[in-house]
């Protein structure tokens, strides 16, 4: 069976993740190929599996362009989505809002994986902003007192690989 694991990331950590959900597919065939680096032949693939970041509360762009471009397509395959998000209660949300209602309710799985604040991996006004979100998570900010139940987003491999079970069970 040949999967493709399709992704698009803003800073690697949907890269990090889609390395580690290929790794749990040791018996399959598996094709990384991140969005906007080469044309995506979805013909070619048995399963698509399909991964993106979210910033600010939406997909990152190459996600949303390839989503739309593709919907027909992956509507009618098998099909599943992860998303990598640091607010991982609104995950959901996110999905619903990122996903045709075609897309979603066809989907094998959709599913989180935690995200990161890695303020290295960004450049400019970004890596300021993620610097301040993660002082502030930490406890130094003004409201350190308000944020003791807080921790800095992680990437979650128990939902990795329960993500790649649900999908084996599924081709």
């Amino acid at each position: 069976m040949k999967i493709g694991i399709i992704y698009a990331t803003g800073a690697g950590t949907t890269r990090e993740c889609a390395s580690l959900l290929a790794k749990q597919f040791s018996r399959h065939e598996i094709i990384l190929q991140e969005i906007g680096k080469d044309i995506i032949d979805l013909d070619a693939f048995d399963v698509v599996i399909v991964g993106f970041s979210i910033r600010m509360g939406k997909p990152v762009k190459a996600a949303r362009r390839f989503i739309k471009a593709n919907k027909d397509k992956l509507a009618g395959m098998r099909s599943g989505y992860f998303i990598c998000c640091g607010l991982v209660d609104c995950f959901e949300e996110y999905a619903q809002k990122a996903l045709p209602k075609e897309l979603y309710d066809s989907a094998m799985d959709i599913a989180c994986f935690g995200g990161s604040l890695d303020y290295t991996k960004f450049k400019g006004f970004d890596r300021l902003l993620v610097r301040t979100i993660r002082n502030e998570i930490l406890g130094g900010g003004d409201n350190a007192d308000q944020r003791s139940d807080m921790a800095l987003p992680t990437i979650f491999e128990i939902n990795i690989s329960q993500f790649a079970d649900s999908v084996k069970q599924k081709i």
